[in-house]
């Protein structure tokens, strides 16, 4: 989607909401921490009971175990193809409790490795992804006679992209910014035992979107700040920009809401928890830009903290082809009840859970086979 013309500056949130705090730099990730490493142990300590039990070392300052039952929030469509999440779901249980059988075991220095490279081995940017992920320092620039700039200009021209110089710095750029969100947005809520906040959500945006500039708005004046221009996708309008500070606040206090239920229950649907809010977040739209990419940084950090899940949206053609269908489709159901009382609402992330469900599925086969070698 073209990013909008920027027409008037508005309040910062400091300025609205005196309670909110945002860092004034993005922080740069510690030296000190592999975040790959750190999170296998995290996982061992999730999975350490099994039989379709996780136990997340904290949701809103409890450290809770829960059963992980299917709610209903799940289509049996996903596109135009016939799905049955009751059939995937106990699918995915069998999994989770052989990665459990798995990680309780001690895993040696090479199946550390091998954990890594899941998460990453499919990434045309596997260097520069995996250094950030271990703490390590990427240079900020790259020379054009260097074999990274030749790879990255090949793959721009591969999808048909523009692959000058500046083309390639920027996508340089962007890759490393979105391996320090990514590794931001996990250690907030994996590895530090943070709940998802609006704070998190702000700083994770500024660090996405750092010296990367959208469509006649520089760097500065949008990354980590709500966007103050009307935005829309084909026919789907989405939230006047005057409404965005306050659709994140009640959808943060909804989260909570939702954990607290859990906790009382003793039961939890991730993938089903992780879907809504990845659905309710990408429809309020609330940046100028990189709206897709904080949607998917919050659906993975959520599945990561409530269940240890693992998902990677876009690999294939087809996947990113039909992910684009599904978040259409939800924009759509939104035009139609959005504006309806939550209890009269159907429920609108019916087909993204199933698509998550599906991906979930085959991110785990993938790692219980990793691991298994």
């Amino acid at each position: 989607m073209p990013s909008p013309t920027k027409k008037f500056r508005r309040k910062s949130l400091t300025d609205i909401f005196q309670d909110l705090e945002i860092e004034s730099n993005p922080p740069a990730p510690s030296p000190y921490i592999n975040i790959a490493k750190s999170l296998l142990k995290c996982m061992q300590s999730t999975f350490r009971i099994g039989n379709g039990t996780v136990c997340p070392r904290s949701i809103r300052g409890v450290q809770a175990q829960f059963t992980i039952s299917m709610d209903e929030a799940f289509d049996y469509k996903i596109g135009s193809n016939e799905f049955d999440p009751e059939i995937t779901f106990p699918e995915i249980i069998s999994l989770s409790d052989e990665l459990s059988a798995i990680l309780q075991k001690k895993l040696t220095p090479v199946q550390g490795t091998e954990f890594e490279n899941h998460i990453l081995i499919s990434q045309v940017t596997f260097k520069l992804c995996l250094a950030i992920f271990r703490g390590e320092e990427v240079p900020e620039d790259v020379g054009e006679t260097e074999e990274e700039f030749a790879e990255l200009k090949k793959n721009l021209l591969r999808a048909d992209l523009p692959a000058n110089v500046s083309a390639v710095l920027r996508s340089r750029r962007e890759i490393i910014q979105h391996a320090k969100a990514a590794s931001y947005i996990i250690t907030q809520l994996c590895l530090r035992d943070k709940d998802l906040t609006e704070e998190i959500i702000l700083q994770t945006h500024k660090i996405l979107m750092h010296k990367v500039n959208a469509e006649g708005t520089p760097w500065e004046e949008y990354s980590g700040v709500y966007r103050s221009d009307e935005v829309r996708t084909g026919f789907h309008q989405f939230p006047h920009p005057s409404l965005v500070p306050y659709k994140m606040k009640a959808m943060i206090h909804e989260l909570q809401s939702n954990f607290k239920e859990a906790i009382t229950k003793g039961e939890i649907d991730p993938i089903s928890l992780a879907s809504k809010y990845a659905h309710i977040f990408v429809n309020i739209h609330p940046f100028l830009d990189g709206n897709g990419r904080m949607c998917r940084l919050i659906l993975n950090s959520m599945l990561l903290k409530l269940g240890s899940f693992l998902v990677s949206i876009g690999e294939k053609e087809q996947d990113r082809v039909l992910y684009m269908e599904v978040a259409s489709n939800g924009g759509a159901l939104e035009d139609l009840y959005g504006e309806l009382d939550e209890d009269e609402k159907p429920v609108l992330h019916k087909e993204l859970g199933s698509f998550v469900l599906v991906q979930v599925k085959k991110s785990m086969r993938k790692l219980v086979s990793t691991l298994r070698m």
